[in-house]
């Protein structure tokens, strides 16, 4: 189910909350988990830009404690600087980044979280859709390649004012999921609303809550709202925001999982 956060007048407002101790358990499922980000860098973004670093900065950390293998970091509109068109899409983003800052002081961080972050700029359009469709297109691919593959958990930072459809990928991914008998926890979207646009909470409400029971699929999207960092975000929230729309399916990912070695991160040369 969606959840809103709304408290853009609190002075107080800063980095959330990190999870303690008593999620442990729940998190420690990570290490089973691919985690990538996907940033929307469009000029929806500008004022936002901020709550993204202090997101950045309050998720990473989590997520790197139970992942050795480091975050992928993509954004909608912005590539490496050596990446050209009909590279392969996993050569679009930042991938296995392990630090969230690098700690020289020097700004050389260039293989941190927040150094990349701090080279990006927010511009142009949004095509969610497009990106979304063309990372899953990617993944499930790698996944029919090697049905044991890492499940992934996507986080998508968004102000969800997109102008094409995002839902159509998520709908397609969902459908081969369930072609290819994958378990229910292999794919999970968190569509991550930062801003007020009301018509776009409306749509990934609908994302969230219709649109998989609608199509007669699977549900691997979850959303959350935010309208500005109010102190009174909890680490249970924190927890959500970390395992994302994976975490609807937990309770059958921790039968499936617990006790088994962690998936190898390995990947076919599948473009």
């Amino acid at each position: 189910m969606a959840t809103t956060y709304s408290n853009v007048d609190d002075d107080t407002a800063g980095i959330p909350q990190a999870p303690g101790s008593e999620h442990a358990d729940l998190l420690s499922f990570l290490q089973y988990f691919e985690t990538l980000f996907l940033i929307d860098d469009s000029e929806h973004m500008e004022r936002q830009w901020s709550d993204v670093s202090a997101l950045i900065q309050a998720v990473a950390p989590v997520c790197l404690k139970y992942d050795e293998n480091g975050i992928d970091i993509y954004f909608v509109n912005h590539r490496p600087l050596l990446y050209f068109p009909g590279m392969s899409v996993r050569k679009s983003g930042y991938n296995h980044i392990k630090q969230v800052h690098s700690g020289s002081g020097d700004g050389s961080d260039k293989d941190s979280a927040q150094g990349i972050f701090r080279r990006v700029k927010p511009g142009g359009r949004c095509k969610l859709g497009a990106r979304l469709r063309k990372l899953l297109t990617w993944y499930l691919e790698q996944l029919r390649e090697d049905p044991q593959r890492a499940p992934l958990n996507v986080i998508a930072i968004t102000a969800g004012v997109s102008s094409d459809d995002f839902a159509a990928p998520l709908l397609d991914a969902a459908k081969a999921l369930d072609a290819a008998g994958a378990p229910e926890h292999q794919l999970g979207v968190m569509l991550f609303q930062l801003g007020d646009d009301e018509e776009a909470r409306k749509k990934f409400e609908h994302a969230d809550d219709h649109m998989w029971r609608d199509a007669g699929t699977r549900d691997i999207v979850d959303t959350v709202a935010w309208r500005g960092w109010p102190a009174g975000f909890t680490s249970e929230d924190m927890v959500k925001a970390v395992l994302g729309a994976v975490s609807k399916k937990m309770d059958g990912a921790k039968s499936a999982l617990a006790g088994t070695a962690v998936p190898a991160r390995r990947e076919t040369t599948v473009s």
